[in-house]
């Protein structure tokens, strides 16, 4: 498997590494493989580690900007260490980049559109960066014999730019969300995700100061990096000026235990982002019986039955956000009861196991066994 993956065992930092890291947990429990991950690293060592009955081929980028050096320098590097490992199969996991060139049997997941995702990212050269991203990704997109797509809207967003033959394959969510007792301990609501413009954290923590004016008690948790800098500092200035610095937390990227930990206590899920195509932390709230407040756009209505397992909004209407949240906070009840229809949702469709048999299948048909 060619993906970002966690670089310390407990702490998962984006949605590509949770998917890495829950598909390996359920293809491990297949006893089919012999598992290698290569994998980009930023803190970890450059070099091989045994892990968990994996090995793990740590490769560091070079200097080149991370646009350019994906699909050149980077690619290479990859190739090189699959030449040497000399894979059955290979899955490529949400980089159309990467896989430009490989002639051996493969199959690509695509995670996102990225070319939209950078849109929110600003910085220099944007123009030149989103055109270039597109340009490949459309290469490796058209290119693959074998995609799978972890949401309907992939499909309907991409079209005809996928080539090769598709599969529908939610992402996989491993059994410790599923086993999460919920143990409210008052009004909460959680955020888990970057701290960035694209998940829209400063529309939240406005529509978050409406809902103290009704429900002074409440409180909001935001687990997660910063994107970049300077939207945290804003974020943090537009708590201070809201006055909300006794009723809003930011806990940063936290590990697997303390995640499970928040889920317990979580009146509730918040994420009113952007743009979105299969958000793990949805799946995982899901599992671990917690309902989700959510934006109603690109792949998240093909996640949440509106009313049931959660509810939909418009990312922009702030009293539409408070609505919602207050219908979960002030009933405790409904709360519970559309966690557990959550719950069943996610353990039909999201299991690790579940999905690592589906992949299976794809891996078969990809070898022509």
């Amino acid at each position: 498997m060619v993906s970002t993956f966690p670089e310390a065992p407990s702490i998962v930092r984006g949605g590509v590494e949770s998917v890495a890291y829950c598909l390996t947990e359920g293809l491990r429990s297949l006893n089919e493989f012999e598992i290698h991950i290569i994998a980009p690293c930023s803190k970890h060592k450059p070099g091989i580690e045994q892990r968990d009955g994996m090995t793990l081929h740590w490769l560091q980028a070079d200097k080149l900007p991370g646009f350019i050096s994906y699909w050149t320098s980077f690619r290479k590097a990859i190739h090189r260490c699959l030449n040497e490992i000399k894979p059955d199969i290979t899955h490529f996991q949400g980089s159309g980049g990467w896989t430009l060139g490989y002639n051996a049997p493969y199959v690509f997941t695509i995670h996102g559109i990225a070319e939209r995702d950078i849109l929110f990212q600003g910085g220099p050269m944007l123009s030149i960066r989103k055109n270039t991203i597109a340009l490949i990704e459309r290469q490796g997109r058209k290119r693959s014999p074998h995609t799978i797509l972890i949401s309907p809207y992939v499909s309907k967003e991409l079209g005809s730019q996928i080539g090769g033959k598709q599969w529908n394959i939610d992402n996989p969510v491993t059994d410790d969300f599923f086993k999460v007792q919920r143990a409210r301990t008052g009004p909460r609501i959680l955020y888990v995700g970057r701290i960035s413009e694209r998940k829209n954290v400063i529309g939240l923590l406005r529509s978050f100061s409406q809902l103290l004016r009704i429900q002074p008690s409440a409180h909001l948790l935001l687990a997660g990096d910063a994107e970049e800098p300077g939207y945290r500092i804003r974020c943090m200035e537009c708590v201070r000026k809201l006055g909300m610095e006794e009723n809003v937390q930011f806990l940063g990227n936290v590990d697997r235990p303390t995640l499970l930990e928040q889920l317990s206590r979580a009146s509730c899920l918040i994420l009113i982002s952007k743009q979105e195509t299969a958000p793990m932390i949805v799946m995982e709230a899901m599992a671990a019986g917690v309902p989700v407040v959510a934006s109603n756009i690109c792949g998240l209505p093909y996640m949440i039955d509106d009313g049931r397992t959660g509810y939909l909004v418009d990312p922009s209407n702030e009293a539409e956000i408070v609505d919602r949240l207050l219908k979960l906070l002030s009933n405790p009840v409904l709360s519970a009861q559309m966690g557990e229809a959550a719950r069943e949702v996610a353990y039909e469709r999201f299991h690790a196991n579940v999905i690592a048999q589906k992949t299976l299948a794809v891996y078969r048909e990809a070898l022509g066994q």
